[in-house]
């Protein structure tokens, strides 16, 4: 059986109520989609990416200046996959973020350099932060396959900078920790995250997501094969029967009892939809609580921490 279409759906409403214009129609059908996959996590929302971490760049020395954005190397051999890694020089100086390389020498930083000026110093550039997939929702899992454990999510900037503000902990990943909105090079912004410690050698930490969906309006976007058609076209229809038209050309679709009726049915038809995506993948119920689950264990009172927090 052929799938539905997003034009094929927003006709079947205007036979049904033809004194709508074809941009209501086409709103009431994506605003039904939306309704759907905001209502809980389908499994055909998951997917999967990974965070690629590169070895640190030190080769060199450089000259920073306070008050200045560009950071001027002496033996140094930047390239432009520099761009979006972090750059720092020693403990005592906030993380910048890579903006453009001009040259082999020369680095273009996103703030002016904070610290004081400082000629033929070490220096690191490396990835402290990293950028979400572009239909980035929220998190399943992130892992480390090298250590045999997941990553602890939802840990705030607040915590990590009470725990090590320096960030002068590097190796061994435990969590990943949210961060900003990355508006230098994502048109819209999407959500980066700080993986702590740090890691300052190639690594990966492959993660499952659950992502956004774009609107059926959008260019090229397709109905999921697990979403019927006929489900959007009730909560379309729900939405036309609520909808009184205007004063020169009312809408004989008008009827809110009949409204009442689509909206029983669409939740009838959204809660067959749910049973058969339990079928797939079940996603309401842990078996496990979080805390018996293999998840990488802070560091907080070990002793590697404790000698490198020692007052």
């Amino acid at each position: 059986m052929a799938l539905s279409t997003f034009n094929g759906l927003w006709k079947q409403l205007l036979l049904r109520c033809p004194s709508a214009s074809l941009f209501l129609a086409r709103e009431w059908i994506d605003y039904s989609y939306r309704q759907i996959w905001d209502r809980r996590r389908w499994s055909w929302l998951t997917a999967k990416s990974q965070f690629l971490l590169n070895n640190v760049v030190n080769a060199g020395l450089v000259n920073v200046t306070r008050g200045n954005l560009d950071v001027i190397g002496m033996g140094t051999a930047f390239t432009s996959d520099l761009v979006n890694r972090q750059f720092r020089v020693g403990l005592s100086t906030p993380i910048y973020t890579i903006v453009d390389v001009p040259d082999a020498t020369t680095l273009t930083l996103s703030e002016v350099w904070g610290g004081a000026t400082t000629s033929s110093i070490n220096y690191q550039i490396y990835n402290a932060y990293v950028t979400a997939a572009e239909d980035f929702q929220s998190f399943v899992s992130v892992w480390d396959p090298n250590f045999n454990w997941q990553l602890a999510l939802y840990t705030t900037q607040e915590e990590l900078n009470s725990w090590d503000a320096q960030r002068s902990n590097t190796g061994t990943s435990y969590c990943v920790a949210s961060y900003k909105y990355d508006d230098l090079f994502s048109n819209p912004p999407l959500p980066m995250f700080e993986i702590w410690p740090h890691q300052t050698a190639n690594y990966v930490f492959p993660y499952l997501y659950i992502r956004r969906p774009q609107d059926l309006s959008d260019p090229g976007a397709m109905l999921p094969r697990y979403i019927r058609g006929d489900v959007l076209l009730e909560g379309a229809l729900a939405q036309a029967a609520r909808w009184p038209g205007t004063k020169t050309d009312p809408n004989p679709y008008f009827n809110l009892q009949l409204a009442m009726q689509h909206e029983a049915k669409y939740e009838k038809y959204v809660m067959q939809l749910e049973t058969a995506d339990d079928e797939i993948y079940e996603s309401d119920m842990l078996v496990a609580s979080v805390s018996q689950m293999p998840i990488a264990t802070f560091p907080l009172g070990d002793s590697r921490w404790l000698q490198a927090h020692d007052a």
